[in-house]
């Protein structure tokens, strides 16, 4: 009997950790399918092999492009476009069949992601641990990634609202916003960020006032604008509006800013819930709902969109970026879908985001207006930094489909352009009201 007892127990045993073997086998570490797709179009998971961070990097600069000298499988645009349109977002084919200039070009997939160890670390422990309370607020969250396998649209958009970002980070940004006709209008910033939620892995601070992050922005272009800072300080409640302060050199005061809410637009094609990372406003706003996986082609590996010493004009063109220097694969993406809960005010009726599964980061974004149409359409340039192990983007555009006017976050590159800087050990303050009125001194 005894050893019939520990037959069946060591059965059990391997049958588990084959089960456990075969799990691992088919999805990565943060939850993606291992497997490429039946055609073998999406191939299997690379994570960094063979890539190799050069000895003279710099942190944050252009790294070579592992691809270089690939050759395109073909081109997308207005005159082919409905035979590729079941890989295609409406935005994508919307923007392709307006705009007779611009296309999409398709290379080989490689899917290249790989982050830090603790990331993944924090993504297992989430497995067990992470969770959504009554009031659909993201609770007992480690870092990495909440929810590997979402059930539901509210957990897919804390993926998207919590991204990993580093301890902290630095990135100076090209904006322009670009009318039909093609007048630039263009400013430059650099950003500071300090992460105080559980996304900073690496260390943690004291956080009495349970903050989630703090960003420091100041302007270096045009030159009535040079100088101009904000600060910002968003908190772990997730509904409660943000603070900011900004200092205006011209008047050598710092003064308390506005707070704008979700769908508060400045001068460009996005809204406030729109910047940075697709999704950055309260969730219980909208109505999440998980529409599942859909392959997609989505620009990635985006090392050589710019080139140093490029015009503007070069760059931006009337009705849509120039698309010579784009990057496209075929990529498997989740899909969520958002629609405003009742009473709020917001230009938006729906919202459709596809974000890519081995790096849970958007992709591709649709915007529909209060009456149900097609209105604008955003697209995130990604590239994979294999000497940080973090995904860069070297651009967004928020595009305005009826009226061709676009926001642009990106280019402008010289010989001292970076990309995103990441765990800098940026110190605390530096990120205070006082520190910000000291510039008026």
């Amino acid at each position: 009997m005894k050893k019939s007892i520990a037959c069946i127990l060591v059965l059990f045993f391997v049958v588990a950790l084959s089960c456990r073997q075969g799990e691992a086998d088919e999805y990565t570490r943060m939850g993606a399918e291992m497997n490429g797709n039946a055609s073998g179009e999406i191939t299997a998971f690379e994570g960094a092999k063979g890539l190799t961070c050069p000895s003279d990097y710099k942190l944050g600069q252009y790294l070579p492009n592992p691809y270089k000298g690939e050759k395109p499988l073909f081109r997308i645009d207005h005159t082919n476009v409905d035979q590729y349109k079941e890989r295609l977002a409406p935005g994508q084919i919307k923007r392709l069949k307006t705009n007779k200039d611009f296309y999409m070009t398709v290379y080989p997939t490689h899917r290249n992601m790989e982050f830090c160890d603790e990331f993944y670390i924090a993504t297992q422990k989430n497995k067990g641990t992470a969770r959504l309370d009554e009031r659909n607020i993201l609770q007992d969250f480690s870092g990495g990634v909440a929810f590997p396998d979402p059930k539901n649209g509210t957990e897919a958009i804390w993926n998207v609202k919590r991204p990993y970002t580093g301890d902290d980070a630095i990135a100076t940004e090209c904006r322009r916003v670009v009318s039909r006709s093609g007048k630039i209008k263009k400013t430059v910033r650099t950003t500071k960020v300090l992460n105080y939620d559980e996304r900073r892995i690496k260390s943690k601070l004291e956080n009495p006032d349970e903050l989630s992050y703090k960003i420091l922005a100041y302007y270096s272009y045009p030159a009535d604008e040079k100088g101009t800072t904000y600060l910002t300080y968003g908190y772990l409640d997730d509904d409660r509006l943000e603070d900011a302060w900004i200092y205006l050199p011209t008047l050598r005061r710092t003064r308390r800013a506005p707070t704008l809410t979700g769908g508060g637009q400045l001068d460009g094609e996005s809204t406030m819930d729109d910047l940075g990372f697709e999704f950055r406003g309260p969730v219980n706003d909208w109505n999440w709902k998980l529409l599942g996986k859909k392959e997609l082609y989505i620009p990635v590996n985006n090392y050589d969109m710019w080139e140093i010493g490029t015009t503007d004009e070069e760059e931006c063109l009337p009705g849509d970026i120039n698309p010579t220097r784009l990057r496209y694969e075929l990529r498997r993406v989740w899909v969520v879908e958002g629609t405003p809960r009742e009473g709020l005010n917001h230009p938006y009726g729906k919202r459709v985001g596809y974000y890519d599964e081995d790096a849970w980061q958007p992709a591709v974004a649709d915007r529909y207006d209060t009456r149900g149409d097609l209105w604008r359409m955003m697209e995130v340039y990604t590239a994979y930094d294999y000497c940080q192990k973090m995904r860069v983007v070297p651009a967004i555009i928020y595009l305005n489909l009826e009226s061709g006017r676009y926001e642009l976050q990106g280019g402008c590159r010289t010989d001292e352009t970076l990309l995103g800087i990441y765990d800098t050990g940026l110190e605390e303050d530096i990120f205070t009201v006082q520190a910000l009125r000291k510039k008026g001194r």
